[in-house]
């Protein structure tokens, strides 16, 4: 009769990226490997979204027992995430304010599990796999509905005092624009950002720009920033001069920061990227325009964040990675 010897299980960690609408699961292998990745609807609500964490950690678990060793899970999720691993605050998730998702899912999962921002863990991958390799000052810009941000520091995401660091979408840049919903006025991101770019569109329709799209979408409240960018694709001038307004205000936001930390690279991650060839160069020609002593300073540079759609879960797993020792 043959000896089996047991099978040596590769060591690997989960890393979830919690959406608006929808959750990223992957398993990343000691090598740096995306195994496999899942999707689930995210619900509304902290006990909803930490049954959902659960189940999805469950599931990638299971299909990867034969093979792999889950030691850790890590989850970036949109807000204000502190060191504890607390959701403090999360305008786009509603319920989820001052939401202990470490300490309600480490003992669900039976694992470490370890949570930050989901635009630092966006940086995380992009500083593994994506544009800011070998970089050490950068800044991270998502342009989605909102706008997030991380921050590099000598090759590290500086989380700040608190873990709450990396809130650029917040800045006030107008003291007499209109609300945003986490409540303050004049926000960056209710001109910068998705949500922002319709912004700007409807104020357009409202002085008799756009006709084409507001004769297509049916009414001036009804427009959205893909109509834009769609249109402008086609041609369309007004199109073309409301993003040429967006282009500005995405790089008067990163001016202030530039200001303030002298990065090396800005890397623009977010929905909105897709549609980088449209705006990307007004963007850095403005930020060339607005930033202080723009000429006295070492070139910026701005490029499109090429970790891909998976890059939240795939930072989250990185993190998770880190800390576990799967990864260095």
């Amino acid at each position: 009769m043959t000896d089996t010897q047991p099978v040596s299980k590769v060591p690997a960690v989960v890393g979830i990226d919690v959406g608006g609408t929808k959750s990223l699961g992957l398993v990343l292998d000691s090598s740096g490997e995306v195994v496999l990745q899942e999707k689930w609807p995210t619900p509304k609500g902290a006990t909803e979204i930490v049954d959902t964490l659960a189940g999805l950690t469950k599931e990638l678990v299971e299909r990867v027992a034969d093979t792999h060793h889950i030691r850790g899970v890590g989850v970036g999720i949109a807000g204000l995430v502190d060191n504890e691993g607390r959701l403090r605050r999360a305008p786009n998730l509603i319920g989820s304010d001052e939401f202990a998702v470490r300490d309600l899912l480490e003992p669900v999962v039976a694992m470490p599990v370890f949570v930050d921002n989901d635009a630092n863990c966006a940086a995380r991958a992009e500083l593994h796999v994506g544009v800011a390799r070998e970089v050490s000052h950068a800044l991270l810009i998502t342009l989605g509905t909102g706008i997030g941000g991380a921050l590099v520091v000598n090759g590290q995401i500086d989380r700040g005092a608190a873990g709450m660091a990396g809130e650029p979408g917040h800045m006030m840049v107008d003291p007499q624009g209109p609300r945003c919903v986490c409540g303050q006025i004049g926000c960056w991101e209710r001109y910068a950002s998705g949500a922002g770019l319709a912004h700007l569109a409807r104020l357009a329709a409202e002085s008799g720009a756009l006709a084409s799209v507001v004769e297509e979408v049916g009414s001036v409240a009804a427009i959205r920033g893909e109509h834009v960018t769609r249109s402008a694709r086609l041609g369309d001038s007004d199109a073309a001069a409301v993003l040429e307004t967006f282009a500005r205000w995405v790089a008067i936001g990163m001016a202030n920061c530039c200001a303030l930390l002298d990065p090396e690279l800005i890397v623009v991650g977010g929905g909105l990227v897709r549609d980088w060839d449209l705006f990307g160069e007004r963007v850095v020609a403005h930020l060339d325009d607005v930033l202080v002593a723009s000429e006295h300073r070492p070139q910026i540079r701005v490029r499109a964040a090429t970790a891909g759609e998976a890059a939240g879960a795939l930072g989250a797993a990185f993190l998770a990675a880190a800390e576990t020792g799967v990864v260095r």
